[in-house]
């Protein structure tokens, strides 16, 4: 190659690595979008870990951390994981592998109580879960809607 064809190459490179540059720096200018609040969601979450749960007869004791300076517990009733068309069920379990990262969920829409996840193994052998006395009744498990939880 002769020193021409070399200057010209360096040009032809220069011009292209000038001009995507370019190309990229303008396309970046739009990659924020306008807000539409009409698109919001109305639903909103909270998320507390568990100590411990406890199983009674006719629900469950949690016991869960309140951002990092002691411990709270509710009463969550089993008859909120049996659902209808016409009443939805406000109870669900989800299985994760590590008993330390259990927590709960709290779901709200418009800011009343919707429904509560329980994020834990459902292995009833491991230590997290405990009982509390089957042959008296749970105080709260006949609640209609979670009660607010102190975070």
């Amino acid at each position: 190659m002769n020193k021409s064809s070399i200057k010209i190459a360096l040009c032809l490179l220069f011009v292209t690595l000038l001009s995507t540059s370019l190309y990229a720096a303008d396309s970046n200018l739009n990659l924020t979008s306008e807000k539409d609040e009409s698109k919001w969601s109305d639903m909103t979450y909270n998320n507390v870990p568990i100590l411990k749960i406890l199983e009674g007869k006719d629900g469950y004791v949690i016991i869960y951390e309140k951002n990092k300076l002691g411990t709270g517990t509710t009463v969550i009733p089993k008859a909120w994981a049996k659902g209808t068309p016409e009443n939805p069920r406000k109870l669900k379990f989800r299985n994760i592998k590590n008993p330390g990262d259990s927590f709960l969920t709290v779901v709200k829409k418009n800011g009343e109580f919707s429904r509560v996840i329980i994020s834990t193994t459902l292995s009833k052998n491991n230590s997290l879960w405990g009982v509390v006395d089957y042959s008296k009744p749970l105080d709260g498990a006949n609640k209609e809607t979670l009660e607010e939880l102190e975070f």
